[in-house]
């Protein structure tokens, strides 16, 4: 009422002075900023620390963020303003009791720092931001957003306590809790943490779409919890809550991984706000029982064992006949703290029908989805009671049709299920093992099998697909494809090396030769964050291991680290791996002898093709040679990359004697590479394989005066010697691309990913790879075939194909250069950024080439338009800036929006 009679006033008063004057009276009363002038402008894609309206925020400063959008060019932010508050009224009239940023001068869209006071645990904050343009015109409030905050200390937690069976050895165990609300429930969470992992139920329904949780993490340093919203699934009246847990990442899992050795426990906090604003609070404690459920063995890599005659109907529901449970025992808490886990969940993403269904001797089915996955299997049948039916999984098949499990290794891959013999079709599908698989082998099915009774359910973290590729080669297409399977399979709470044998682990020198990709095809800002807290910068394994403090294996994190911020503004993480980027970083400098790593210290250029005489056809042998690439020209290139990002780091971060230290440390890596690995002739490096002029051309590490003979020297090496097929391991095949686009060979690196014979992708795709392999070969003693450490290619089908690149981080300012290759017609590719699309597409049509480019509101971008087609004459927009003529490309600067250019 009082800003009612606030407007009213101000009407009355300017009446006399007219139109013009009531509404800028208006916008200073209301704050309305239509009120003067539209900007154009409108505020979306509100974000916090990287998501939408996230539960469960850990950090004490989180990062906000938004996008613009306009149909106009030339679109720019000159100012914002963030309103936060712990109410909706009061955030609808404007009124940011808990922080009220003012109008900042600033094109910042990304990354901004909350800084308000200081913020309540398990709170909800609501807040709104709008803009000014570069006119000084604002733009209408965004519409109201919120994050709510995690629970930091152990107080948060209300006196929840650790419980488990009272049986230590039991395996899969069902928790159960009646209660009794006597209000009607406005809001409620549930904080629950279950190891190995938990299923979280209300009810008689699960709660959520969240699968394998809680995530996997380090468990004497940290342990996740997850944040549920649950308001729907309460009641006035009786209520119950019910646990299973189950076995998880436990005693048999690789020492390479993040083992719970410990027995099920959970620890969970139910809390619930009813209408009148009263909470009440429901913890775990010895009030709670337990039984054993139909879950009879769990194990990550044997699979999952259900006997469906042992269900217990009903006990996640009120009134459930519940006196043959035990109670439950207080257990001890794991080390670690208890932490909000903030990466994206874990889900089954999608469903796939089956191909095809062969009957490969009487009783055994074996299905082809037509796709490698990670996930398991979904069967539903009618059968008597006790009738048992075994699914296994593998990737490949032999010549009779049945499973070639080679590359499982010692991972059994196999789920039972006994049905109950209810009358009915019964369906199941496990809960706490997955597989990495193409097909499936089903015996013991009552009756005939059919393509209706089974499903495969896709299973990864949860991340926003970012990228798209298109190209007139459908190989080059296949390629991408095969290569975004791998990285989505191996992306579970952590980044796995494979999910189909007995690791599954973090793969910390894989991660470096493909984050770039990733972060490209996906949005993976928060689940790379949590990854660093795992293993920060300077470690590859959970365990200390001497012989992984490599650049190769352990370094990765340092320049993920960068990655980051890089490409999400992602300032806290930054901070966070600062300290360990440093020290890694230093010690190295220290204790390598001249800075040139020695050969017998880490992996290199991992696993090139294999050339012995069994692998000519790429068929491989029963045992491969030593995977191990040039380790110390690698390891002493990656080195020089490791000093470059903490020297940027440190510029970012405020720390300008060390962004001076370390910016003159990778000068003297370069030179002492130089002196070391340049041959005398001042072409080549090392042993002239591909990898020892791929890293320099591509890292910069080669002499100006010097590039075009090694890229002269390294093409002539690919043709005459490689007969142009690859002949590197996951950091040369990275940067193959890059570095014969930067000699002008973009040509040569087309024929090369186009190869259908042994070694390359186009072998892989030819033996019917729908994921990327682990070696180049198809078979060997160390094999899976689906591995994400050579998708790192991928990076270049952005950044070299359609040229787009961040010139300043998170896309505020952005290069394009794409290189155009005589052999292919038309390409396209689009990136979902932090500030919005960018895109890059170009099509090649008689002697003429037209390229399309679209940039962000917000964003500013020099293009190169290339003039590769024959073609000398540009036609550009007429508000392109044409900023510099070469012989091989004209360049424009030119802000948001989409731009069109005809080379003719």
């Amino acid at each position: 009422m009082l800003r009612r009679s606030r407007l009213a006033a101000a009407r009355g008063v300017l009446a006399p002075l007219g139109a013009a004057a009531l509404l800028l009276a208006t916008a200073l009363v209301t704050g309305s900023p239509t009120a003067v002038a539209d900007s154009g402008l409108r505020v979306g894609g509100a974000t916090v620390d990287g998501r939408a309206e996230p539960l469960g925020v850990d950090a004490a400063r989180p990062l906000l963020g938004w996008k613009l959008n306009t149909e106009s060019r030339n679109a720019t932010q000159s100012a914002y303003q963030i309103l936060v508050s712990t109410s909706a009224e009061r955030l609808a009239h404007d009124q940011g009791d808990v922080w009220d940023s003012g109008k900042r001068a600033s094109d910042e869209s990304v990354g901004v720092s909350y800084a308000g006071r200081r913020l309540s645990p398990r709170t909800r904050y609501r807040w709104k931001v709008r803009v000014w343009d570069g006119h000084g015109r604002a733009s209408a409030w965004s519409a109201p957003s919120f994050w709510e905050t995690a629970l930091r200390a152990p107080e948060d937690w209300e006196g929840a306590r650790w419980i488990g069976p009272s049986d230590p050895q039991a395996g899969a165990p069902l928790l159960r809790k009646e209660f009794s609300l006597d209000k009607k429930v406005a809001g409620a969470r549930a904080y629950v943490a279950g190891l190995g992992f938990h299923e979280l139920r209300l009810n008689g329904a699960k709660v959520g779409d969240r699968v394998l949780a809680p995530a996997n993490s380090p468990y004497d340093r940290r342990v996740l919890y997850d944040t549920y919203d649950v308001t729907k699934a309460l009641r006035k009246g009786g209520n119950t809550v019910g646990l299973w847990l189950g076995h998880g990442y436990g005693e048999n899992f690789s020492p390479y991984g993040f083992r719970w050795n410990g027995q099920r426990q959970a620890i969970a906090l139910l809390d619930v706000t009813f209408t009148d604003g009263t909470r009440r609070r429901l913890t775990t404690d010895p009030s709670w029982k337990w039984s054993l459920g139909p879950i009879t063995a769990d194990d990550l890599y044997d699979g999952e064992s259900y006997d469906a005659r042992e269900e217990r109907d009903g006990w996640d529901e009120s009134g459930f006949d519940d006196r043959s449970w035990k109670s439950v025992s207080t257990v001890d808490a794991p080390r670690g703290a208890l932490r909000s886990n903030t990466m994206p969940p874990v889900r089954v993403v999608d469903t796939l029908r089956p191909r095809k269904v062969t009957e490969i001797r009487p009783g055994t089915y074996v299905y082809d989805f037509g796709q490698n996955i990670a996930g398991w299997a979904r069967l539903s049948a009618e059968g008597a009671a006790g009738t048992r039916i075994t699914m296994r999984t593998a990737e490949e098949l032999n010549a009779d049709g049945t499973l070639d499990t080679a590359t499982n290794r010692d991972a059994a891959a196999t789920d039972t299920f006994t049905l109950a013999g209810t009358g009915r079709r019964e369906s199941y599908e496990p809960r706490f093992t997955y597989h990495g698989f193409r097909y499936l082998e089903v015996t013991g099915f009552p009756g005939k099998a059919g393509l209706g009774d089974v499903r495969a359910r896709v299973v990864h973290a949860d991340v926003a697909s970012t990228g798209t590729f298109s190209s007139s080669s459908e190989v080059l297409n296949s390629i991408w494809r095969n290569n975004r399977w791998s990285l989505l399979n191996n992306s579970m709470s952590t980044p796995t090396d494979t999910p189909v044998r007995d690791e599954r682990t973090p793969p910390a020198m894989d991660v470096q030769a493909y984050r770039d990709a990733a972060t490209r095809e996906f949005g993976m800002g928060g689940f790379y964050a949590k990854y660093l807290q795992d293993l920060p910068p300077g470690t590859a394994l959970p365990s200390d291991d001497v012989k992984a403090q490599y650049p190769d294996m352990a370094g990765g994190q340092v320049t993920l680290a960068w990655t980051l911020y890089e490409q999400y503004r992602d300032r806290n993480a930054l901070r966070m791996a600062y300290p360990e980027m440093k020290r890694f970083v230093d010690r190295n400098a220290t204790e390598v002898p001249g800075l040139i790593w020695p050969a017998d210290k880490g992996f290199g250029d991992w696993c090139p093709p294999d050339h012995g005489p069994q692998s000519n056809d790429g068929m491989g042998s029963p045992t491969a040679g030593d995977c191990t690439s040039e380790v110390s020209l690698v390891n002493t290139a990656l080195s020089y990359q490791q000093a470059q990002a903490v020297a940027k780091a440190a510029e970012v971060l405020g720390h300008r004697q060390d962004a001076r230290r370390f910016t003159a440390l990778a000068d003297r890596v370069k030179d002492a590479f130089n002196a070391r690995f340049l041959n005398e002739a001042g072409d080549t490096y090392g042993s002239g394989r591909q990898v020892t002029s791929v890293l320099p051309l591509a890292f910069g590490l080669v002499p100006a005066d010097k590039v075009t003979d090694v890229g002269d020297r390294l093409a002539r090496t690919i043709v005459e010697h490689d007969d142009s097929h690859v002949d590197t391991g996951i950091f040369g095949t990275r940067y193959l691309v890059d570095a014969l686009a930067r000699v002008g060979r973009i040509d040569l690196a087309m024929t090369m990913l186009h190869q259908r014979t042994y070694p390359g992708f186009g072998f892989q795709l030819a033996q019917g790879a729908t994921t990327t392999w682990e070696q180049w070969l198809y078979r060997s003693s160390m094999e899976t075939h689906d591995h994400a450490m050579f998708a790192g290619v991928n990076t270049s089908l952005y950044t070299v194909l359609v040229g787009i690149r961040p010139t300043e981080p998170g896309y505020r300012e952005i290069a394009v250069e794409p290189r155009i290759p005589a052999s292919l017609d038309q390409v396209s590719a689009a990136q979902e950024t932090v500030r919005g699309r960018v895109a890059s597409s170009w099509k090649k049509t008689g002697g003429t080439l037209r390229l399309t480019v679209t940039i962000p509101a917000n964003s500013r971008a020099v293009i190169r338009v290339p003039l590769t087609t024959g073609g000398h004459h540009v036609q550009a927009p007429v508000e392109a800036r044409k900023t510099q003529v070469g012989e091989q490309a004209v360049a424009y600067r030119v802000g948001s929006g989409t731009w069109t250019f005809t080379v003719r």
